[in-house]
């Protein structure tokens, strides 16, 4: 529903508006003509402002939050920042704008740039249309306010339009100091919170991940040495560096095969930094609507920058942005071009690192490719890896039995063996209740015999 505000209508056996948020009863001022009409609700510059100011002030706004209201060219200008507009908050404002204005048109619908167009008291007569008052609105990187021009002097309706859009877009930027966890919820995008994550047995560090030694690192000294000593980065840049700047990673880049330990990696690193780490998949990106994914990149960007300190995590970046050089369809161009400029503004604390995880690094943009400080290489495991792995998963066997087992396994990502050990362990566990056996860990035969069939 609209919010909260005053509402105005027209009491035709009085003959006078009555206005409900102060109790003040209004009369139609004499006729006032404008543009060849004697509407009897018109006011000029001086009276419009005057209405406008008082009823905002009699409602508890201070003197330095109020709108500009000033000529501007030959309009006239009502204007005020606001904070950025969702959706929802859109089909309010037009409901709020209908409630005073009957006559009314959508002008202009596009990401970041929306307005609406007064009409003429009767629908079909369009001489000087564009006269009448627009209200626009205005949502991007830099710029989010409303502006309400008019050629010409505005109307009383015009005027208490404009103030209920001020009123419920206030009450909405004083309400936009959210959870950011709630606000990327909206986009199906869940936060892992390494707090949390330690009270529910989901706490991970290196050990979770079985080899990749060399991977370990560089992820250690790329990317959580530095955020969890960022002075003593600062002080040897200090005394080794002409000009001192940013010591700490803006974003690093994780490469490999699916199921390598990218996504795992990634939660690693909060766990060990006690940083928060906002996972994006990319089906939470992309929509059919026009427009829409870039505009929910952007979002996510806006939402991250609201903690004090976080990973942001963009999975399978390459679905979003990939090569110009190979030709891209407009709405993927328009991601990849949000993606560089928030890439490039985006700090969101003095703690908070981006990371992108791709298994196609030659299809990424060379321009996107630019943006990170760091890429990491995660390769398939090796026979010792894989071995390793299979002790996480299946710890019975021994040491000779994984080797073996890892021999039938080579060229299988870390996910492949745990989904193979999976698979075993089901199959092992139906024989056991169709037998009525107690239960047993599977057999190294069993596994021998599902390696034959799954491995080379």
């Amino acid at each position: 529903m609209p919010p909260r505000g005053i509402s105005i209508f027209f009491d035709s056996t009085e003959g006078y508006y009555k206005i409900n948020s102060s109790g003040e009863t209004m009369k139609p001022e004499d006729s006032h003509h404008n543009g060849g009409k004697n509407t009897g609700t018109h006011l000029d510059f001086s009276r419009a402002k005057e209405l406008l100011l008082k009823e905002l002030l009699s409602s508890g706004v201070a003197e330095r939050e109020l709108p500009s209201f000033l000529p501007d060219k030959k309009d006239l200008k009502v204007e005020f920042p606001i904070p950025p507009i969702e959706k929802s908050q859109l089909l309010d404002c037009l409901q709020i704008v209908k409630n005073h204005v009957e006559n009314l048109r959508i002008h202009t619908f596009e990401p970041g740039y929306y307005c609406l167009q007064a009409l003429n008291e009767n629908l079909f007569e369009t001489r000087n249309i564009l006269d009448n008052a627009k209200f626009r609105f205005y949502s991007g990187r830099t710029q989010n306010r409303v502006e309400i021009t008019k050629k010409g002097d505005f109307s009383r309706e015009e005027i208490f339009a404009a103030i209920d859009l001020f009123r419920y877009l206030r009450q909405s930027k004083r309400e936009s100091v959210q959870n950011p966890k709630e606000l990327l919820l909206r986009l199906g995008i869940e936060v892992y919170e390494p707090e949390e994550a330690k009270k529910k047995g989901d706490w991970m560090t290196f050990d979770a991940i079985a080899g990749y030694e060399d991977v370990k690192r560089q992820i250690l000294e790329s990317i959580i040495l530095p955020l969890k000593s960022p002075e003593t980065f600062r002080q040897v840049a200090e005394l080794t560096r002409k000009f001192p700047g940013r010591t700490k990673p803006r974003a690093v880049l994780l490469e490999g095969e699916p199921g390598v330990g990218k996504t795992s990696m990634a939660k690693v690193v909060s766990c060990m930094t006690n940083i928060p780490l906002v996972y994006v998949p990319v089906e939470s990106i992309l929509s059919k609507y026009y427009g829409e994914s870039a505009q929910n990149m952007a979002y996510v960007f806006d939402a991250a920058a609201l903690f004090p300190s976080c990973l942001l995590f963009l999975d399978e970046i390459d679905s979003l942005a990939g090569s110009r050089d190979d030709g891209l369809f407009e709405a993927t161009r328009n991601i990849l071009s949000v993606l560089l400029r928030k890439l490039d503004g985006f700090d969101g604390g003095q703690k908070s690192v981006t990371l992108g995880a791709t298994n196609r690094k030659q299809d990424l943009d060379r321009a996107l490719l630019s943006r990170f400080d760091r890429s990491i290489y995660f390769p398939l495991p090796n026979l010792e890896e894989r071995s390793s792995i299979l002790g996480n998963y299946a710890i019975h066997l021994t040491e000779k039995e994984r080797i073996l087992l890892s021999e039938k396994l080579e060229g299988k990502s870390g996910r492949d063996i745990r989904d193979f050990c999976d698979f075993t362990e089901r199959r092992w566990t139906a024989r056991l209740i169709e037998k009525g056996l107690k239960p047993l860990p599977p057999p190294y035969e069993l596994y021998l015999e599902i390696s034959s069939k799954t491995g080379k």
